[in-house]
C-alpha cells in the first residue's frame, strides 16, 4: 500500500524539479508525397509556431504497415513545434494527434473507419529522441492516458545512434539529419532562455 503521505510535489530537500524541457516534434504520414498544409495550419492554431518540415520520404520503402490503412503507397516527414515545452506534456500532444487523424479518418465500404494521416509526435532533448505511442511493448514505458514513452534514438559521440528496436526509416538519413537539425534548435533556444 503506498503511504498516503506521498506528495507530487518538490520534496523538502528540492531533490524533485519541474519537467525539463524538450523540442517536441510530430511524424506525419499519409498517402500523399507532399507535406500536410492544412494539418500544419491545425497544429499552429493549437501550438503556435512550426519549423521548417525535413523531407517527405516513402515510408513504404521502410515498411507497408500503414498501406492498406492510410490508402499507401504511405509517405512521411517530420516536423518540429516551434516551442519548448515540458517533456511532460507529452501526453498531451500524443492525446492531440489521435482526435487530429480522427477528424480526418474516412469510412471504409464495410462501414468502418480509417486514417487517412497517422501523426505520431516525439521530442528531442540534448541526448535523446523519445517517441510517444498508444503501444505497448517491452522497451516502453507508460506515461499516462493509455500513452507509452519510448526512448528510440541516442546522442553519443555527436550524432544520434538507433537502438535495437529504433524503426528502420529513423535510422535513415533524412531523419536523423532532420532530428540533428532539431537538436541543434533545441541547443540555441535552450541558451537562449539561460
Amino acid at each position: 500500500m503506498i503511504s498516503k503521505n506521498w506528495s507530487s510535489g518538490p520534496d523538502a530537500r528540492g531533490r524533485l524539479k519541474p519537467a525539463p524541457v524538450v523540442k517536441p516534434f510530430f511524424a506525419v504520414s499519409s498517402a500523399s508525397a507532399t507535406h500536410h498544409l492544412e494539418l500544419h495550419d491545425r497544429l499552429r492554431a493549437r501550438l503556435g509556431s512550426l519549423e521548417e518540415p525535413g523531407e517527405v520520404y516513402r515510408f513504404s520503402d521502410y515498411s507497408s504497415y500503414y498501406d492498406d490503412e492510410l490508402g499507401g503507397p504511405v509517405w512521411k516527414y517530420l516536423v518540429g513545434a516551434g516551442e519548448l515545452a515540458p517533456a511532460d506534456r507529452i501526453v498531451g500532444l500524443k492525446l492531440m494527434a489521435e482526435e487530429l487523424q480522427e477528424s480526418y479518418a474516412r469510412r471504409r465500404s464495410d462501414g468502418t473507419f480509417a486514417r487517412t494521416v497517422n501523426i505520431d509526435p516525439g521530442y528531442i532533448n540534448g541526448w535523446q529522441v523519445v517517441l510517444a505511442t498508444v503501444k505497448n511493448h517491452s522497451h516502453r514505458i507508460y506515461l499516462a492516458g493509455g500513452i507509452f514513452g519510448e526512448v528510440t534514438l541516442i546522442f553519443r559521440g555527436g550524432r544520434f545512434e538507433p537502438l535495437p528496436w529504433t524503426y528502420p526509416d529513423y535510422r535513415s538519413d533524412p531523419v536523423l539529419a532532420y532530428l540533428t537539425e532539431l537538436r541543434s534548435i533545441y541547443r540555441q533556444r535552450l541558451a537562449e532562455k539561460s
